[in-house]
């Protein structure tokens, strides 16, 4: 089937109108769980690198940063910040010495066990409404975006 000049501009703009809303949503859940976060003392980003920080066996700020969607310099400035806040310090590898690696501070034992709830708040209020086929529907398509986003930044 060839596509006609219509069609193309049609995909073209049905093409930017879900970057756009990905866009948009990204903005609107962000803003949402900083609203929450803010009762903690953090931001949405902090609170994610916290939760990272105990999932992974060595958290390093180069495994973290491209999850996180930061860069090398944003990176320190969110540690400096949890740092200071004693939610977290950071070692050198015991394994590699040219390695930082992210242990969870004193203070962040009292404020990990408020996170989880929050993120789930988040989840439960997106996906109201929807069936749950709809949500595997959803995580698939989302998982295509993100692997052709992946390749958007490897071009």
């Amino acid at each position: 089937m060839v596509a006609t000049q219509e069609t193309r501009q049609v995909q073209a703009r049905d093409e930017a109108a879900v970057s756009t809303m990905v866009f948009h949503l990204g903005r609107e859940l962000r803003t949402a769980l900083d609203r929450r976060f803010e009762s903690h003392g953090i931001t949405s980003q902090q609170a994610a690198l916290l939760l990272l920080s105990r999932l992974l066996k060595e958290p390093s700020p180069i495994k973290m940063a491209a999850r996180l969607g930061t860069d090398s310099a944003g990176m320190t400035r969110l540690l400096d910040r949890l740092e200071r806040k004693q939610l977290i310090a950071r070692r050198v590898s015991p394994d590699d010495r040219r390695l930082v690696v992210i242990e969870l501070g004193p203070r962040s034992r009292h404020v990990l066990p408020r996170l989880i709830p929050e993120f789930q708040w988040a989840e439960k209020g997106l996906l109201d409404g929807f069936k749950k086929s709809e949500v595997d529907q959803l995580n698939k398509m989302l998982r295509r975006l993100m692997q052709n986003a992946r390749r958007l930044n490897e071009s």
